[in-house]
């Protein structure tokens, strides 16, 4: 009985043993010095107390599925929170993609933080604190609303930020006022009717607007001294005020505004001051920039819609030809008619005798 007792504790031991192993997250094979790649896990405030072992230099915290990850759901991070971060020993920079996060508590020190494709709703940011943080991505969050943004203005150092595709109705206003290091925002895929541009920081170097579905832009005058590239791709534009635009902007060098329906004649127009400026408007590091969909045409390396081109003498003489068969058939089926009228006169009688029936019914 004793031997029996001592070989079962021993299997509980190990058990436990093993579990606690099994509980405690490492980094993942072929990390860099200072930055931890680490498998996500399932991870729910106040249920539960993550353990890792990390070396003592990681300065940098990168989530992965796991190999063996096969459902989209499993290994949930539902929030990062002050617990997490200080279990991860704080690090300086934070990358949680695609791993259903609900809930964002930004801590003081990190400076680089990347929350792509999440549900993220709300951004904790308490007032009575400073942060660090100079990158933000919080692209493809589509539940978190305008309200749940304004915390971003307390993030004083932000140098880049990205919130494209977020389903955002609305930018509050006062949101960018304190944002003075701000040179990059990618804005652009999100549910705007109208976005003023004088609310946007005038520190600016890049600005992206793509695929914003805006029809008008209004551009204030010398508000953008430093911007240098601005992407007005897939947009609902008619025209552009290209001298208005280049007074916003006098060092632009790249004007992206290809995928908008207007005017061949007026886009040649656009494309010539543009070129008297020495300003692009297709990005050629970029080959997907100048790749046209199928409803589209290239001119002078921009993408345009068959729209916006003027009918060509060929397309003049296919629609005339298609007038004239029209009408030819048209004619055929009147004379043809007339004939066999002629030579098939209706009986009278059957006639009056089908009035009188509709008169009596």
């Amino acid at each position: 009985m004793k031997s029996f007792a001592r070989l079962a504790l021993f299997l509980v031991t190990c058990g436990a043993a093993a579990r606690a192993e099994h509980s405690t997250h490492r980094c993942v094979g072929g990390s860099e010095e200072f930055v931890c790649m680490m498998s996500s896990f399932d991870y729910n405030p106040e249920e539960n107390i993550p353990q890792f072992h990390l070396p003592k230099d990681v300065k940098a915290i990168r989530f992965v599925q796991s190999f063996y990850n096969t459902r989209s759901f499993d290994n949930c991070i539902s929030a990062y929170d002050g617990l997490l971060h200080k279990q991860l020993n704080s690090p300086v920079a934070i990358e949680a993609r695609d791993v259903c996060m609900h809930r964002l508590e930004m801590p003081s020190n990190v400076e680089y933080a990347d929350f792509t494709n999440n549900f993220i709703q709300a951004i904790g940011a308490p007032s009575n604190q400073s942060y660090a943080l100079r990158y933000l991505n919080l692209n493809e969050n589509r539940r978190i609303k305008a309200f749940s943004i304004v915390n971003i203005s307390r993030f004083v150092n932000l140098e880049t930020l990205h919130i494209a595709y977020c389903s955002l109705e609305q930018i509050p206003s006062g949101i960018f006022d304190k944002l003075t290091r701000l040179t990059r925002l990618f804005i652009g895929g999100n549910d705007f009717t109208q976005l003023d541009l004088s609310m946007l920081p005038s520190s600016l170097s890049v600005l992206n607007l793509q695929n914003s579905n805006i029809r008008i832009y209004y551009f204030p005058s010398n508000h953008f001294p430093a911007l240098d590239h601005l992407n007005f791709e897939f947009n609902n534009l008619k025209d552009v005020d290209i001298e208005a635009l280049l007074a916003m902007a006098p060092k632009l060098k790249l004007f992206a505004l290809g995928h908008n329906a207007i005017k061949r004649g007026r886009v040649a127009e656009i494309l010539g001051e543009l070129d008297r400026r020495n300003v692009a408007y297709y990005n050629t590091e970029l080959p997907s920039d100048s790749e046209c969909q199928h409803d589209e045409r290239k001119f002078r390396g921009l993408c345009i819609p068959e729209s916006s081109f003027p009918l060509e003498v060929g397309d003049w003489i296919e629609i005339v030809l298609l007038v004239a068969l029209a009408v030819s058939v048209l004619l055929g089926v009147v004379i043809g008619g007339m004939k066999l009228w002629a030579k098939y006169p209706p009986s009278w009688e059957f006639v009056n005798y089908f009035n009188r029936r509709v008169e009596s019914s």
